[in-house]
């Protein structure tokens, strides 16, 4: 779409009043409001606000957005929102279109959708974005080799790519098929924190996990534990970026 103002857009509002889209919102949140993290929420009760003046419309810049959360409460970054974003469509709730000027891309227009039913919610949306299933790798054939030295990764307790310390953990309690899939959990949720290390972002896996691992204890009940996993990643990143503003 050819980006202009909000009232080029307003024919695609799916209410016929504010009051019609606030009560879609609330039976929305009613459903699926335990998918997202406090701080992604924080992100979408700004959208909400924004997309009031033309009903379930807006086509404010995601910096604008961001920006406001900061005006009378902590805010939150820009990959918050963005991944508040993504699991928005995912659900159902918001429809994104990219609009252009000319061959360059502008800010999107975001179209609230009207409530449907979320029975199947919890068993077709991925919780908190978990990750796709990881295949084994072969184990009669998969080999690496470090400093010359053939390795059968399986026979000497070895995954190919996930640090050490971090398998040994998990391997207490899960295969090594498992372990691969909370070592995506941790690749996926910092993908985009380019100031973390390698070393950094393993000990977040491992505290982490040890968190889930206190919480199962604990008797708290997990339907998919990559998704629970991936949850608390998430809440411990958006508690350090707080701990970064409060900071500043």
């Amino acid at each position: 779409m050819k980006s202009g103002s909000i009232e080029q857009f307003v024919h695609l509002s799916k209410f016929n009043d504010v009051k019609e889209f606030n009560n879609h919102i609330e039976q929305w949140m009613v459903d699926c409001k335990n998918y997202f993290t406090k701080s992604e929420l924080i992100g979408l009760k700004r959208l909400i606000r924004y997309s009031c003046k033309y009903a379930g419309i807006s086509n404010a810049k995601i910096q604008t957005l961001v920006s406001a959360t900061h005006n009378d409460e902590i805010g939150i970054s820009r990959s918050t929102f963005e991944r508040m974003l993504r699991k928005a469509k995912q659900l159902g709730i918001l429809t994104v279109h990219n609009t252009f000027f000319g061959s360059n891309q502008r800010h999107n227009v975001y179209v609230f959708n009207h409530y449907q039913s979320t029975k199947q919610v919890e068993s077709e949306a991925p919780t908190n974005e978990v990750p796709e299933t990881i295949d084994v790798l072969n184990q009669e054939t998969n080999k690496i080799k470090t400093n010359n030295i053939s390795i059968d990764t399986y026979k000497e307790n070895v995954i190919p790519n996930v640090p050490i310390r971090f398998q040994e953990l998990v391997r207490t309690y899960y295969s090594p098929k498992q372990v691969l899939e909370f070592w995506k959990c941790v690749k996926i949720s910092t993908r985009y924190l380019t100031y973390m290390s390698s070393l950094q972002k393993t000990n977040l896996g491992i505290r982490v996990f040890k968190q889930c691992i206190v919480n199962m204890k604990l008797g708290y009940k997990i339907r998919n534990v990559f998704g629970y996993y991936f949850h608390i990643l998430n809440e411990f990143l958006d508690a350090e970026h707080m701990d970064i503003v409060r900071n500043a």
